[in-house]
């Protein structure tokens, strides 16, 4: 009764008499000690939002500027939701508009308050505009609930969830998504659910949150191998879940983790089989080869990449062509094969020539050059390390890192030098005053 009391007395016209007389008497009765009529009901007000918007707009904003407005509209909101009695809207109103500062202070009183700070993500102040829509979402949330209709909550909630997705704003887009799916699971309905849980787990990706991106993706697949009805949101599913499989591999490989990364590249492969993407299963079955490399177990990267190369020269992939002769002749020459990577390389510096690839081109070069030098033909290791330092000052020349160079042109000394040995050997062996004449020679010369 307070309250009634004290809501009465703001709303009284204080611009009337002050005074009244009563029966002659000179009596004055003071308008405040009469019992106030309230002028609108605690719940359910008697104008709509709008209207209580524009008036408050018209006699306290009047010429100021949009900054200022902000809280004084936040201020009306909030007041009008609790004396509209919507209790729940103002609390996560009042969390919506707060929730950073809360955060920081680390003053959390109640577990929805805990809930959204600890799901929301920092983001922009509100505009009037975005204040009223949330406003309304959240009362049209608290009034279906009141009245069981779950459908209307739903939408409501995935409303929010995609006014916040648009604000990039995906922690608070997971929040208000979870709990559509909460909705969705308790009306059984099952494409609901499995959008609900790709949004998910599409944000939690986003913010490359890969664990829990994988454990809301596969509760989607899950369904998805059930719920055969809309087949595109099947393909979506499977492709989104690759792609969270492909980055955990990677990271597994960035981090030499190549038995985990195989496993994660092979599931990876087959949600590409699954979904039909071409690309996505050539590029898996490379990454598998790769770290088979890695391994030193290239015979069981051997079919992963072969397939590569089949499907890179029917596609006209220059680029996955050179990269698969490259691994090719790897996998070879550590199986002990060295003429067959000889024959890779060769077609890796053919195919790096034809697409015009310079750095490709420089790396087919050393790498000939070093197989070369490891089966003792000096000339033509030597050879292959002289065009790899003519290739690597144009490339060092485009890049601006010399690094490459450098290492070329050791090792283009190192190939002169042994191919050179053998002339050597033939003097130490066979002319060994000669060879002492020749250092003397050299010794004076450089005391002189």
């Amino acid at each position: 009764m307070a309250s009634k009391k004290r809501i009465g007395r703001q709303q009284v016209d204080t611009s009337s008499s002050s005074q009244l007389l009563v029966d002659n008497d000179t009596r004055i009765v003071l308008e405040a000690q009469q019992k106030p009529a309230r002028i609108q009901p605690m719940r359910g007000s008697g104008l709509q939002a709008n209207t209580r918007d524009e008036v408050l707009a018209n006699h306290t904003f009047g010429d100021t500027s949009k900054a200022e407005q902000q809280p004084t509209m936040e201020e009306h909101l909030c007041t009008q939701l609790l004396i509209d009695g919507h209790v729940q809207s103002f609390v996560d109103f009042f969390h919506l508009m707060h929730r950073n500062d809360q955060h920081k202070g680390g003053g959390c009183s109640s577990k929805s308050q805990q809930d959204i700070n600890g799901a929301m993500a920092e983001s922009g102040s509100f505009s009037v505009a975005e204040m009223k829509f949330l406003r309304d979402q959240l009362v049209l949330i608290e009034l279906s609930k009141r009245r069981d209709e779950y459908l209307d909550v739903m939408a409501a909630y995935d409303s929010l969830a995609t006014y916040f997705m648009e604000r990039q704003d995906n922690a608070t887009m997971i929040f208000f998504n979870e709990k559509c799916l909460e909705i969705a699971r308790h009306t059984n309905d099952q494409t609901r659910e499995m959008q609900i849980l790709l949004q998910i787990g599409i944000g939690y990706h986003v913010m490359n949150k890969l664990d829990q991106a994988r454990q809301y993706l596969e509760l989607c697949v899950a369904i998805a191998k059930t719920y055969t009805n809309d087949k595109e949101l099947c393909v979506e599913a499977y492709t989104h879940l690759g792609k969270v499989y492909g980055d955990m591999a990677l990271r597994s490989e960035r981090e030499e983790e190549f038995v985990a990364a195989i496993d994660l590249y092979r599931l990876c492969l087959d949600c590409a089989i699954t979904s039909y993407n071409v690309e996505a299963q050539t590029h898996s079955q490379f990454k598998i080869g790769i770290c088979y490399n890695a391994l030193n177990e290239p015979a069981d990267g051997l079919p992963f990449l072969e397939q590569y190369l089949s499907a890179a020269r029917q596609s006209g992939n220059f680029d996955g062509e050179c990269n698969a002769c490259a691994a090719l002749a790897t996998a070879h020459d550590k199986l002990g094969n060295q003429q067959q990577s000889i024959e890779f390389l060769n077609q890796y510096l053919a195919i790096a020539t034809r697409a015009e690839n310079l750095t490709s081109q420089a790396d087919a070069c050393a790498r000939l050059g070093q197989i070369y030098t490891a089966s003792q033909n000096f000339q033509r290791a030597c050879e292959m390390h002289e065009k790899n330092y003519e290739l690597s000052k144009v490339v060092a020349a485009r890049s601006g890192n010399q690094t490459t160079q450098n290492i070329s042109r050791v090792s283009v000394g190192a190939a002169r030098a042994n191919a050179k040995l053998s002339m050597l050997l033939a003097y130490v062996t066979d002319d060994f005053q000669g060879l002492l004449t020749w250092k003397n020679t050299q010794a004076k010369s450089i005391t002189e």
